[in-house]
């Protein structure tokens, strides 16, 4: 479409009750695309008729689908137009949809016509010529809220239109459909309060409500800002007051916070006593905050590996609330006025201390505060991220989860062992070492091919090492020990399965840790030169140098950053 052709007119029909027509139901590959009509026309009330279906297996499974279709399996004719409709339009359908076998095309110019001259709405599938009105890519909000979003780029390009349209969507606020169910039961109190005063008043001093919250085109009424004078407290005056405020509020306060919003928020004076105060100002409006939380991986510890995102939540939290062993350089990032609060997760008190952080959480968010779950790693890779998730969402918060590198593979790059690696391992398992109330979990057959990755293993390396051999893994499977992945004192200690419990025991810990067992673990180690045997078990590389960052420089990264 050129600029110089004239726009379509965009409209919301309503359909309830209408008696639509469908003429074939395209080839007989597919039935998807006349599926997805009938169901949208259903949804919107619409009584559909479906004429000169492309086959008779077409006929059985829509038929099947949607009992209340009406079917006539013949060739179309033209008196379809004017007696398959309603008896209230004298028979006239009232819209139609043309999707006929490529065969059959030569129907369609005079279908069009004959729409034409009765003023039949028609739409011919991919035939713009033989059309008067066009499908839009709509989103429906599923929760019923009766949000509709529609795009149209006007031939520039349907899959463009549903990307726009995709792309609108996201950047709603996650409570949309609160908000218009919020803001459509305040409207129905203020038109069911006008109608009584309505009814009270003569005749001739009746006057509409108006004022902008009728007609989707209509916000920009010129009503909206005339004067209401401050100190006239008629009912009528008042009723003003109250729509005047709706609209505004409607238009100009975040949409995030309408979903709460009540009368008495607005003006207790008007609901419930008959001397009223001014108006407040929407400065003047208090609306609680709704607090907001965030599941976020920090990584594995170095601030070169944290995401750009996870800084964001860092820097503009209210409350962080941090594993214990999330490395100090990153809690640093946390700004002296942020309340944080780490997890008290000691040997026997990993369940209370869960608990305390879930409830420390909890209180934050209903005073409506920004609370920021700080993990190591990644949040779901045995970071119990799914419990706190389902935890919040029953409690009314739904969080929003950004990942982080986990450390079970940026272990193994920042150790030189490359997880797959062509003819070594096609294959990566990660397995927790530490299962619920503390129990080995189910252990693996080994798999040459395979490189596994046991987390929270390292104080168990001892048991861990009998089960596995005890199935079958063989006794000179190479093992890495990597201690504080990408910090400055990391460490990496490569063995032998054999010698696994006493090379532990040797060196001591360094958490955070965890294993690597696998033929890769050797790959890119000169296999000549590092030899194990009982008199020489082990061998340490120690230390790591990140990439330098000024953390200086960090503290305004994230600013004019919108996530």
């Amino acid at each position: 479409m050129s600029l110089e052709e004239p726009l379509p007119l965009i409209i919301a029909a309503t359909a309830a009750n209408e008696r639509h027509l469908l003429i074939g139901t395209g080839s007989t590959d597919s039935l998807s695309l006349t599926t997805r009509r009938i169901e949208s026309l259903i949804q919107s009330g619409v009584h559909p008729v479906l004429v000169n279906p492309s086959s008779t297996k077409h006929s059985q499974i829509l038929q099947t689908t949607f009992p209340q279709l009406e079917i006539h399996d013949r060739p179309v004719k033209l008196a379809d137009l004017t007696t398959l409709g309603r008896i209230l339009t004298s028979r006239v359908v009232d819209r139609v949809y043309v999707n006929l076998p490529f065969l059959q095309c030569n129907e369609v110019p005079e279908i069009f016509t004959q729409c034409t001259k009765l003023r039949i709405p028609i739409n011919t599938y991919q035939q713009p010529e033989h059309s008067t009105f066009h499908m839009l890519p709509t989103y429906v909000d599923p929760q019923g809220s009766g949000l509709q979003i529609s795009v149209t780029t006007n031939g520039c390009g349907y899959v463009l239109a549903n990307r726009i349209k995709r792309d609108i969507i996201s950047k709603l606020p996650n409570n949309i459909s609160q908000v218009l169910h919020n803001m459509a039961k305040l409207r129905s109190e203020l038109l069911l309060e006008h109608d009584k005063q309505l009814f009270k008043e003569p005749l001739y001093q009746r006057s509409p409500l108006g004022l902008g919250l009728d007609d989707d085109d209509q916000w920009e009424s010129h009503t909206l800002n005339t004067l209401v004078e401050e100190f006239v407290h008629n009912k009528q005056t008042q009723q003003k007051k109250r729509t005047r405020w709706l609209s505004q509020v409607m238009e100009y306060y975040p949409l995030e916070q309408l979903a709460s919003l009540t009368w008495s928020q607005l003006d207790d004076s008007i609901v419930s006593t008959t001397t009223e105060p001014a108006f407040p100002s929407i400065s003047e409006l208090s609306i609680p905050k709704r607090g907001h939380l965030s599941l976020v991986g920090s990584g594995p510890g170095s601030v070169g590996m944290l995401t750009i995102g996870a800084l964001h939540e860092i820097k503009s939290a209210d409350i962080i609330l941090a594993d214990k062993l999330v490395p100090q350089p990153i809690l640093e990032l946390i700004p002296k006025e942020t309340e944080t609060f780490i997890a008290r997760k000691f040997p026997g008190n990993a369940e209370r201390a869960q608990q305390e952080l879930l409830e420390r959480g909890l209180t934050a968010l209903q005073q409506g505060k920004r609370v920021v779950r700080l993990k190591q790693g990644d949040p779901y890779i045995f970071g119990r991220g799914g419990e706190e998730y389902i935890y919040f969402k029953s409690k009314g918060f739904t969080p929003k989860v950004l990942p982080g590198l986990s450390s079970a593979l940026t272990s193994t790059v920042v150790a030189d062992i490359p997880a797959t690696h062509r003819d070594v391992a096609d294959q990566v398992l990660i397995c927790t070492g530490t299962g619920r109330r503390g129990n080995l979990p189910e252990l693996s057959q080994f798999v040459e091919s395979r490189t596994t990755v046991f987390l929270m293993a390292l104080h168990r390396a001892s048991l861990l090492t009998k089960q596995l051999l005890e199935n079958d893994w063989p006794v000179n499977v190479p093992v890495a020990i990597i201690e504080r992945a990408s910090c400055s004192d990391q460490r990496v200690t490569r063995t032998q399965l054999q010698y696994l419990p006493q090379v532990v025991e040797e060196i001591g810990s360094r958490p955070p840790g965890l294993l690597v067992m696998g033929n890769a673990v050797m790959k890119l180690v000169n296999n000549d030169t590092l030899e194990f045997t009982s008199d020489h078990m082990y061998h340490i590389d120690e230390g790591y140098t990140d990439s330098a960052i000024d953390l200086a420089s960090l503290s305004g990264l994230t600013s004019g950053i919108t996530v």
